[in-house]
């Protein structure tokens, strides 16, 4: 309804006019206020109606009602679907304030004057209005609130509450009856708005975004924050966003997002800069508001004709004071006041995945070449070998991920195709990520991307069908000095990890420009060896080396005198036991001849050559 102060004014001054030439009017009339004892929740709203009781015809009337600003506001006041709209009513002005209203009418306003009237009646309704509560009570509270007619204080000049009949105003002075309605609404507390998390499924890409609904009745929502929890043994929270929501449709003008191990956090405010145009979201049940989506780190990967597995269920759960700092807790916004919701919470499904059935193998070995003395011992390196199996198709690139035991250190700098297929074809983009660290909560990772033909002029290189195991390449793993003996040290094909990046890779070869998961992979571990040690000379093993290991070298040569280690009396290593054996310890202790050969007259350690000398008896090994 258009509000035209002028006519206000125009319309107040012929009234004032007409209560110059007023006179009595005969039998009670009233204005009164309709619809009490109404309730709202919340921001919620409530109609209400201005009627009158009339001894005469109304040719016009004033209305000025007040209103208490600090529990509601005033909205769509009119006439639709009253008496005044049934007659034609042809001036209709109205304003309304923050503590009231006021409604100025005159039936008969415009040429031809047809003399158009509201019949005299009771119960006439003449006017409508609704009320908003502005105020968003606690629980267990409730506040209740009237509507008074007033005169003399609303607009201006201030108007008076009058019913115009026979030209002549009829007001408090003449008799006029005015019902305030001291108790007509009630405000309750909003019902708390609820949040659902829908849940959803993975489906064949392994990947999934859960939509997250409002239902909300208590009044527009200016903010949100929302929080997250699941299981990171089985997902990877991708991102949070809200793209496709009502969130976004409203022009949410502060979005901000956090991700950590296992959830995540959002908090939107929807009208956070200026002009301040009051954006928000709408009352209503379902609003899509947020997306979760996630990533499935082990795919449930089954080959086409093997029977399927259930889907796995994984809880997604709202979760308060637990991620951010300072800790989030969901809730919502209406009325500057925050809400705190019905939590519903959800799950997502971890479908199997049907592939077609691969015959690809992929194999993880270490070597120890211990024909030079290099036993599987703590320090000791080998060299971890990857090779392939491909009968019937050609791979273009691949990534490999491996879990391995933090007893052992891989150093990615060592990597190389020397001796391999790949030395002879020639690849175009390498990645090793290795990730030592014991103690960063995911263990020791290892992770490898090949990609052979990645630069111009793309002439499609790819690594060659085989039935038989053919070498890709290797890099050095070393035993720790404090790894455990007979104890396997396992590296393994893992799925899920992240190396030093921050997304989850798993083992995928690329044949035919096609992802492959469902291939054969055998690790291989690594078992601390309990090889005998001993010191270069210390024929009688008592730990050092002197003239009387001397003594013992000739005494078990020409008296017969058994001693626990024959690889310690060989001085010279060279696998026999002999005379020049003492006078090679001669010459070393005493003419500064050459040293014992490994491992030393001062150190531990195992024999670096092969020979037919007996076993050591003396049980003395690394372990």
């Amino acid at each position: 309804m258009p509000i035209c102060r002028c006519f206000i004014e125009l319309w107040y001054l012929l009234l004032v006019f007409a209560l110059t030439i007023s006179v009595p009017v005969h039998g009670q009339q009233s204005l009164q206020v309709t619809g009490q004892g109404q309730s709202v929740t919340g921001l919620g709203s409530a109609g209400f109606g201005i009627s009158a009781d009339a001894t005469a015809d109304i040719q016009g009337f004033v209305l000025a009602v007040s209103s208490d600003p600090t529990l509601v506001a005033i909205e769509n006041l009119g006439i639709t679907g009253t008496s005044t709209e049934t007659e034609n009513a042809e001036l209709v002005v109205g304003e309304i304030f923050v503590d009231g209203f006021t409604l100025g009418v005159v039936l008969d306003a415009e040429s031809p004057f047809d003399g158009q009237v509201i019949p005299a009646g009771t119960a006439i309704l003449l006017a409508i209005f609704e009320a908003r509560s502005v105020v968003a009570l606690p629980e267990g509270s409730s506040e209740t609130t009237g509507f008074e007619f007033v005169d003399e204080i609303l607009n201006d000049p201030p108007m008076s509450n009058i019913l115009v009949q026979g030209g002549i105003s009829i007001g408090v002075n003449e008799g006029l009856d005015l019902v305030d309605a001291p108790a007509a609404l009630t405000i309750l507390p909003p019902p708390p708005a609820t949040l659902t998390i829908e849940g959803t499924s993975s489906g064949q890409e392994s990947e999934g975004c859960t939509r997250i609904l409002l239902d909300n009745s208590g009044g527009g929502v200016q903010g949100f924050v929302l929080s997250i929890v699941h299981d990171d043994s089985l997902l990877n929270l991708l991102g949070i966003d809200i793209s496709g929501t009502v969130t976004d449709d409203v022009g949410a003008e502060f979005v901000v997002t956090n991700i950590e191990g296992n959830g995540g956090t959002i908090g939107v405010v929807l009208d956070f800069t200026p002009p301040f145009d009051g954006h928000e979201i709408d009352p209503g049940e379902g609003h899509h508001i947020a997306n979760f989506c996630y990533l499935v780190l082990n795919p449930l990967i089954v080959t086409d004709g093997e029977p399927l597995p259930d889907p796995i269920l994984t809880d997604l759960t709202f979760v308060d004071g637990v991620f951010g700092d300072p800790p989030l807790s969901n809730l919502v916004v209406i009325g500057g006041l925050s809400i705190d919701p019905i939590l519903v919470d959800g799950q997502f499904i971890i479908d199997p995945i049907v592939v077609p059935a691969e015959n690809t193998v992929f194999y993880a070995d270490v070597l120890f070449d211990t024909t030079v003395g290099n036993y599987p011992i703590p320090g000791a390196t080998g060299r971890l070998h990857i090779s392939y199996e491909e009968p019937d198709g050609n791979i273009q690139g691949f990534t490999l991920t491996l879990c391995y035991d933090c007893f052992l250190t891989i150093d990615p700098d060592s990597w190389d195709f020397e001796g391999s297929i790949v030395e002879e074809i020639g690849v175009e983009y390498l990645a090793v990520q290795v990730d030592d660290l014991p103690d960063d909560g995911d263990g020791c990772e290892l992770v490898v991307g090949i990609l052979l033909d990645a630069l111009p002029p793309f002439e499609g290189q790819t690594l060659p069908q085989t039935d038989f195991p053919l070498l890709i390449g290797g890099l050095d793993v070393t035993i720790d000095l404090d790894a455990p003996c007979e104890t396997p040290l396992a590296i393994d094909f893992c799925d899920g990890i992240n190396g030093n990046g921050s997304v989850p890779l798993y083992n995928n070869v690329v044949i035919d420009f096609q992802s492959v998961q469902n291939f054969e992979r055998f690790g291989t571990a690594i078992t601390v060896e309990p090889v005998e040690i001993f010191q270069r000379g210390d024929c009688n093993s008592d730990d050092k080396v002197d003239l009387a290991d001397i003594a013992t070298a000739i005494a078990t040569q020409f008296m017969g005198y058994e001693i626990d280690c024959p690889d310690a009396c060989d001085f010279n290593d060279d696998g026999l036991i002999n005379l020049a054996d003492p006078v090679f310890g001669l010459n070393y202790l005493f003419k500064f001849g050459a040293v014992p050969p490994a491992p030393g007259a001062y150190d531990d350690g195992p024999d670096p050559t092969e020979d037919s000398l007996p076993v050591c008896e003396s049980d003395d090994t690394i372990c």
